[in-house]
């Protein structure tokens, strides 16, 4: 098989209470643009904003739902808790999931935030990463 890189760095996965709250910090202490507008993933139970500090790009997630998949998260008082990479080579890297050693913790479905675009979540070793199915050229 040949090995297969995970893709381009896309952005960083904060956890938070209250986007509002967050953007105004960001803003406020590091300088933060906000990047995006709100966006509502009723599939992924989850409210999404993006900021920029520099050239990192960091999404904003807090629950829409509940249960929602950050609660464990934001109980745990954790913050950044994943970093995501968008790939063309998406079903290839999901498929391959098992033999990297690593576990398809969500499946991938539509997300909003990325025009609809696939995503999924493999963890190993306690990392958590998002892949981004990229954009048809």
């Amino acid at each position: 098989m040949t090995p297969i890189g995970m893709g381009e760095f896309h952005h960083v996965g904060v956890a938070v209470r209250s986007i509002e709250r967050a953007v105004e910090l960001y803003v406020a202490s590091f300088g933060a643009i906000v990047e995006s507008g709100l966006f509502h993933d009723l599939e992924q139970g989850v409210r999404i904003q993006f900021v920029r500090i520099g050239t990192l790009r960091i999404e904003l997630l807090e629950p829409a739902a509940t249960p929602s998949p950050l609660d464990g998260i934001l109980r745990k008082g954790l913050s950044l808790y994943h970093t995501a990479f968008e790939t063309r080579e998406f079903d290839a890297l999901v498929g391959q999931a098992a033999t990297r050693g690593m576990t398809v913790v969500s499946p991938p479905k539509p997300a909003i935030a990325f025009e609809k675009r696939r995503v999924a979540f493999l963890s190993s070793g306690g990392l958590l990463v998002e892949l981004i199915e990229a954009a048809s050229p």
